[in-house]
């Protein structure tokens, strides 16, 4: 189902949940201002993403078990 929650340190996320995990769609915004849009899978970004840096850096990929997986291994 949806749901929302805020985390210590300011984190919060908005979005799609499984058996009480971030799963399928989703927003991470930590509380330093980094902010990832894109899918979630048990917990961790996982599919198509991209994070948004407090500075303004934009890095899109493909995510594994959290981690973005490196252009050559699409």
């Amino acid at each position: 189902g949806q749901g929302a929650d805020t985390y210590t340190g300011g984190g919060k996320y908005v979005g799609e949940y499984k058996d009480g995990n971030r799963h399928g769609q989703g927003t991470y915004a930590q509380g330093n201002g980094d902010k990832y849009v894109g899918e979630f899978k048990d917990g961790k970004p996982h599919g198509q993403g991209t994070v948004t840096f407090a500075d303004g850096r934009v890095q899109k990929g493909i995510w594994e078990n959290g981690k973005l997986k490196p252009w050559w291994k699409f």
